[in-house]
């Protein structure tokens, strides 16, 4: 994830705090250019999991857009489905948002629904493909065809989701001051501190599920292995043409450390959980 974006994550969640909690499956359409930060995490995920070209993107002159959708509900987060717009040429994202406390001013977990790099250039499901439901429905199509060349720099192989907690990390280490990071509980750099022994906040390779029984079940945002603390994720990948159902296909999913859970965290504010 790019550095750019990534420096607008805290003050995006901050001023996030501020809007009122949606009722239902209604979603807030994202802004492709701004605001970012909490608004556009799992859009700037998309570009990190799939290798886009951001040359290729509209906020840079490009002919593709990523769009994402906050969801308050869990349950329609889950039948909602990442998905591709060919006559606009957008990706279609969902992000959902685990809170720390009742009243969701502090986040913990995100989850969200991307785009495998490989699909871009998939075109339309087989005929008579079953869609989803109802407002839930996608267009049947993995990707955009021809049209999507050149939108994955390296299609053959998406990133992991532990490259994004990786850039969530570097970004929240690297907003802290000299005295926080001399406090710090946890350390993610290679020299010992006054308070942490180095190595001891990482990411750990991806959990990779193939269903999404498997994906939606609880995980721990972050959890330990003595005196380390450990970022994973849960995802769920299912290239296009791979299961037989369509409208699951072209699918990367990830689970996500909120970058404000992180900060505390590492400032010993909160156990990781």
């Amino acid at each position: 994830m790019r550095r750019r974006r990534l420096t607008v994550v805290l003050l995006g969640i901050i001023a996030a705090l501020a809007i009122p909690a949606l009722s239902g499956a209604a979603p807030i359409p994202g802004n492709t250019i701004t605001p970012q930060g909490f608004f556009r995490f799992c859009a700037d995920a998309q570009e990190t999991i799939a290798n886009v070209d951001s040359a290729k993107l509209t906020e840079n002159g490009g002919d593709f857009t990523i769009t994402n959708s906050l969801y308050k509900s869990l349950d329609d987060f889950v039948y909602s489905k990442s998905s591709v717009t060919t006559t606009t040429k957008k990706i279609n994202d969902s992000q959902w948002t685990l809170y720390e406390d009742a009243q969701q001013t502090q986040p913990k977990l995100l989850r969200c629904k991307l785009r495998t790099g490989e699909s871009f250039t998939a075109g339309a499901w087989p005929n008579g493909s079953t869609n989803n439901s109802g407002r839930f429905v996608v267009e049947p199509a993995y990707g955009f065809g021809s049209a999507g060349t050149g939108l994955s720099t390296n299609p053959s192989t998406d990133q992991q989701c532990r490259v994004v907690n990786q850039a969530t990390i570097d970004n929240v280490w690297g907003s802290l001051s000299n005295g926080q990071k001399n406090s710090a509980v946890y350390n993610p750099t290679a020299s010992n501190l006054p308070s942490a022994n180095a190595n001891t906040l990482v990411t750990v390779a991806d959990t990779v599920v193939f269903d999404g029984p498997s994906w939606t079940p609880s995980v721990a945002a972050i959890t330990t292995s003595g005196s380390v603390a450990q970022v994973g994720s849960r995802a769920l990948v299912a290239n296009s043409n791979s299961t037989g159902n369509p409208r699951f296909e072209g699918a990367h999913y990830c689970t996500l450390v909120a970058p404000e859970f992180l900060k505390r965290v590492i400032l010993g504010q909160v156990a990781p959980s």
